[in-house]
């Protein structure tokens, strides 16, 4: 028998650095080793390696062929709002021409999904940190960002810009979690046992 400790994946973009991030996952999942990675490159290499679980958002584990057996939730459900955020105007999804969002799947896959939210087709310029979205607007290099609106706040709060939002009807899914191996199950039982403000940097409030 291994006695290797069993391994958990996470590709997700959270309002905090990711380094901080993986520690704090650690940090409460006594007993499992914790990788976190903010570029879906990075992500497609480690899966490779054959995690016991991982946590994502489903639109990548759908992507990945991979079928969800843990969700995030907020306030009952499991998805929730995603806004366009423009500097001075509130953005006309059927108006803008670049939209600044997170590198979730790659370029046609991020492209996709972003036409899909927004439900238009703006050239996408995408960034692999929360933090890296604001210049994109102070440059001007986009009329406007898309990401989840939880973090507007946290945004407006970083800057001197007059942050305007517009938020969308198609909604996109929480956090989620696999199992994909023999330490899974334990993976996910102490997911669900976070502590409660680790989740909800995760947007999440409880684990089904």
């Amino acid at each position: 028998m291994s006695s290797e400790a069993p391994k958990l994946l996470v590709f997700l973009h959270v309002a905090v650095k990711q380094r901080a991030f993986q520690g704090a996952l650690q940090a409460a999942l006594a007993g499992i080793d914790v990788t976190a990675v903010g570029r879906i490159g990075d992500f497609d290499r480690a899966l490779q390696e054959r995690p016991d679980a991982v946590l994502t958002l489903p639109v990548v584990l759908s992507a990945r062929g991979l079928s969800v057996n843990l969700r995030g939730r907020r306030q009952g459900a499991e998805d929730e709002t995603y806004s366009l955020v423009a500097a001075d105007s509130i953005p006309d999804p059927a108006r803008i021409q670049t939209v600044g969002a997170l590198d979730l799947l790659g370029r046609d896959g991020t492209d996709a999904f972003v036409n899909h939210v927004i439900g238009a087709h703006p050239k996408v310029e995408r960034v692999t940190k929360v933090e890296d979205l604001l210049p994109l607007l102070q440059m001007q290099r986009v009329d406007a960002i898309l990401l989840a609106a939880r973090l507007v706040a946290e945004l407006k709060k970083a800057s001197r810009l007059n942050l305007m939002q517009r938020d969308l009807s198609t909604k996109v899914e929480l956090p989620a979690a696999v199992n994909l191996g023999a330490g899974g199950p334990q993976i996910l039982g102490a997911l669900s046992r976070l502590p409660a403000q680790l989740s909800a940097a995760m947007g999440v409030d409880e684990w089904r």
